[in-house]
């Protein structure tokens, strides 16, 4: 059991190609239960078309946090961009996936625990 102020969600890129705004496989975008990220714990390059995409997943996590549930939905994990990629005719994509991190530990966290 886990104290929901301890946690962070990790959006680990799990496949990148051809980005414009070179982020590579292994980086993250580390938010707080809030949806707000931490640009000094992320080492992924700052990219409005993946943070778009993850928007709602986050208000989700928020509203699942405050009813004592997993914050990350076991269907809304996996998620890609909107990256054109111009310098290679639009293909450019990278794929992220959510993690719920304990900020203590650095490990997968259990399950929340609202008191």
């Amino acid at each position: 059991m886990t104290d929901p102020d301890t946690l962070e969600i990790h959006a680990v890129v799990t496949r990148a190609f051809f980005c414009a705004n070179h982020i590579t496989e292994g980086q993250r975008f580390v938010f707080d239960l809030k949806g707000r990220l931490d640009p000094v714990r992320s080492d992924a390059n700052l990219c409005l078309g993946i943070l778009a995409k993850l928007q709602p997943a986050l208000l989700l996590a928020q509203d699942r946090s405050a009813e004592g549930l997993n914050p990350i939905s076991p269907r809304f994990r996996n998620f890609d961009c909107f990256d054109t990629g111009i310098d290679h005719g639009g293909t450019g994509k990278i794929y992220v996936e959510l993690q719920l991190i304990d900020k203590v530990t650095g490990a997968a966290a259990g399950p929340v625990v609202r008191v």
